[in-house]
């Protein structure tokens, strides 16, 4: 997948002057804009896409020597990645979306980064047919892996065949014996019990590059799992005989469960941590096997309330299925423990990234709870299933953010989830747009019986605007997962904030399933029609048939153009049309199931007939059942654009009459280096190789105010902020090639 961006400080950019938007065609990745909360504070890494069912492994992206962080969300097998500033003791991750790239196609249900072959480089495991694959780290100038096997495979004696592991269930891979190289333990065909493969690399072969492993002991520290998460111990199965499983019917652990290993009381043992769907917590079985070998290690007694202990008073709370991932999140040598849901449905999607800081050491953690949104708290977050919307709601010209969600999870409602929309209003300028959260529950939607079959509220909103009674304010439709539309009047008048009563439910009397509407002048009448998106992938539309001031709807075809964004295998489309006039020319884009962006044209004229597609329009992939809104926001005559994803976020990408790929071709200077950052006293600039013709360095505040400025003639230049304040600034170098703008963090 293609995925652009651009510099992180929001204050400037390089202007692309076009005479219209008919020219444009390409969007690039944009992570600059800065988003505030509601108290004012700054998102750190706003439009990163949002978490729902996560995991977390350290690798080093940019190979510097720091090991970043790399997050698989199994919701659309998304991979997110971020940079670690390197600060000892910090926690300072920013989202680099520009690394996706690097990692292979096809990475499903679970992610695991390991070093297998002791090069000092994480290779990967995943979930691959009933069993786990392996990808090799051969990163030398740039990051890049390759295939070494579609499936593991360990020496049942006599055969050899692959290690069965079922998708939901994640095992721990790590060095269980101590010998160097990483083994497996992995949950059996019965889901009953743990079988250990022994990695034998180090013993027949006396290094660990390879994967050579043999099944040692078919139940690994003699216990048995039970649905309730307190498993039986003291099992009284053989060891290493053909079949060495009690064949007693028992009760087995239901769905999935993911295994993590710690030694967590420093006897150089491998302690157990268990989780298992539809709890909310771990188990962890202490290992107190000190015999040296480690294949008969039994698992003697278990903690059900880990990781709550002294230092930790607030019991792990993840609704369902929670995993363990064991990791120096602050750059102290310590790692320190991240939880979050595992299974990707109906489990909690908001608050649901656990850290707890390991303030011990790794063989004999201590944790203490840090926060329940790690990352995510610095994210567009609303839950599950973003659709954001441009929409001006406040009537000052600068276009605010509507983004409606599927719900944020809430166990106490029979629906499991409140759905509502979310208001981030535009305080910044006309071309530099600054977002602030002001309403979590816009009009009041949350509350509102939308559903007259069962007497309940809905879920799944997705917005549109449009004058539907010619009073010269913008209306409101909103689809929901029923299929219904309803109808919202501004009572507000023109000029004037926004403000919404409810005229009618299910408004065009309408039923299917995942109604996204879009109102636009479909058949050039000067009258607003409704062409709406569905689950199948279709649109559907409904011609204008009324007046400017009484709009009334007549259904014509649920197969507009002859299109649809449903894959050849998949029995989802979930369309979501958004069209805009380029120049008199009809446009029509649309999200999608797959996640994957879809252009259509010869539309004009042609609302029978069939309509020109490019079904992977820009190779744009945000994750699954995408959603998306066009406008010029930064007032350069070009349009920009809002991908919102499942995964509850949202991504900006500027857009471009140019296809420049890369920043060093659109900006014309090569990458600056500024450290250390952040800082308290002094930065130090490092230009490298870029020129010094007509070159200089400036400070910018957040207000756009330069507040210092000086010209350079050397590659490295100090600057002295001590006596700035707290907060975020811009650093801007310049030469006669253009400029190039930085974040800096002054603490």
């Amino acid at each position: 997948m293609k995925v652009y961006f651009s510099f992180i400080c929001f204050l400037f950019f390089f202007s692309l002057q076009i005479s219209n938007v008919s020219g444009q065609t390409f969007f690039f990745r944009d992570d600059s804009f800065l988003v505030l909360k509601t108290n004012g504070d700054t998102l750190k890494n706003p439009w990163a896409g949002g978490f729902n069912s996560v995991q977390f492994s350290k690798i080093d992206l940019d190979l510097d020597g720091v090991k970043d962080l790399f997050v698989f969300d199994r919701t659309g097998n998304r991979i997110s990645t971020y940079l670690n500033s390197g600060a000892p003791n910090q926690i300072d991750y920013t989202h680099a979306p520009n690394f996706i790239e690097n990692f292979p196609e096809g990475l499903r249900n679970w992610v695991l980064l390991r070093d297998y072959n002791c090069d000092g480089k994480m290779d990967i495991f995943t979930s691959s047919s009933s069993g786990i694959a392996a990808y090799k780290n051969t990163s030398n100038t740039t990051l890049q892996f390759t295939l070494d096997t579609n499936l593991i495979h360990s020496n049942f004696n006599p055969n050899f065949i692959n290690i069965w592991n079922f998708g939901d269930f994640i095992p721990a891979i790590d060095d269980i014996d101590g010998d160097g190289d990483l083994d497996i333990l992995a949950i059996d065909q019965s889901f009953t019990r743990v079988q250990y493969h022994k990695n034998l690399s180090m013993e027949t072969l006396g290094n660990c590059d390879s994967l050579y492993f043999q099944l040692t002991n078919k139940c690994w520290g003699y216990f048995k799992f039970k649905n309730n998460n307190v498993h039986e111990l003291f099992d009284t199965c053989s060891l290493n005989v053909s079949n060495p499983e009690d064949i007693t019917p028992i009760q087995h652990l239901d769905f999935g469960s993911a295994l993590l290993t710690i030694d967590v009381d420093s006897n150089d043992t491998k302690d157990l941590i268990i989780s298992s769907y539809a709890k909310k917590n771990f188990n962890l079985l202490i290992n107190n096997d000190l015999s040296g070998n480690q294949t008969s290690s039994s698992l003697t007694s278990q903690d059900t309330l880990f990781p709550k202990n002294n230092l930790n008073t607030i019991p792990l709370d993840l609704n369902i299925f929670p995993g363990g991932y064991y990791l120096d999140v602050n750059n102290d040598n310590i790692k320190d423990l991240i939880s979050a849901p595992i299974y990707p449905y109906a489990c909690k999607n908001t608050n649901n990234v656990w850290l707890h800081k390991n303030t011990h050491a790794n063989n004999k953690p201590n944790f203490k709870y840090i926060q329940n949104d790690f990352l995510q708290g610095g994210m567009i977050e609303v839950g599950e299933g973003s659709q954001p919307v441009f929409f001006d709601y406040n009537a000052d010209s600068l276009m605010d953010i509507v983004i409606g969600n599927h719900g944020v999870f809430d166990e106490t409602n029979q629906l499991f989830f409140n759905s509502s929309l979310f208001l981030y209003e535009n305080i910044g300028t006309a071309n530099t747009p600054i977002y602030q959260l002001v309403d979590t529950n816009y009009a009041g939607i949350s509350s509102m019986i939308l559903n007259l079959d069962s007497n309940d509220k809905t879920l799944g909103l997705s917005p549109t605007f449009g004058d539907l009674d010619n009073d010269n304010d913008l209306d409101m439709l909103i689809g929901d997962y029923n299929g219904y539309i309803h109808y919202f009047t501004n009572t507000g008048g023109a000029g004037n904030t926004a403000s919404f009563s409810l005229t009618q439910i299910n408004y065009l009397d309408i039923q299917g399933s995942d109604a996204k509407p879009f109102l636009y002048d479909l058949n050039k009448d000067n009258l607003l029609d409704v062409i709406v998106g569905n689950k199948k992938g279709t649109f559907t539309y409904f011609e204008n048939n009324g007046t400017p001031t009484n709009p009334n709807f007549s259904f014509v075809t649920d197969s507009l153009g002859k299109v649809t964004t449903r894959g050849f295998y998949n029995p989802r489309g979930n369309s979501h049309p958004f069209i805009i006039d380029s120049s008199g020319t009809s446009i029509l884009f649309s999200g999608s199931e797959s996640g994957y962006l879809f252009k259509y044209g010869n539309i004009d004229g042609n609302l029978n007939g069939t309509f020109s597609i490019d079904s992977a329009y820009l190779d744009i992939w945000e994750g699954i059942r995408s959603s998306i809104s066009i406008t010029d926001v930064t007032n350069d005559g070009i349009l920009d654009m809002l991908i919102g994803n499942y995964s509850g976020g949202v991504a900006f990408y500027n857009g471009s009459n140019s296809n420049s790929s890369s920043i060093e071709q659109k900006y014309g200077l090569t990458e600056i280096k500024i450290y250390p950052n952040p800082t308290k006293n002094t930065i130090t600039i490092n230009i490298q190789e870029n020129a010094l013709n007509n070159a200089s360095v400036k400070i910018i505040d957040l207000l756009g105010k330069e507040i210092y400025s000086q010209k350079i003639n050397h590659q490295i230049t100090t600057l002295n902020m001590m006596n700035y304040a707290k907060g975020i600034y811009c650093i801007k170098f310049s030469n006669n090639k253009g400029s190039r703008l930085s974040k800096i963090v002054k603490n």
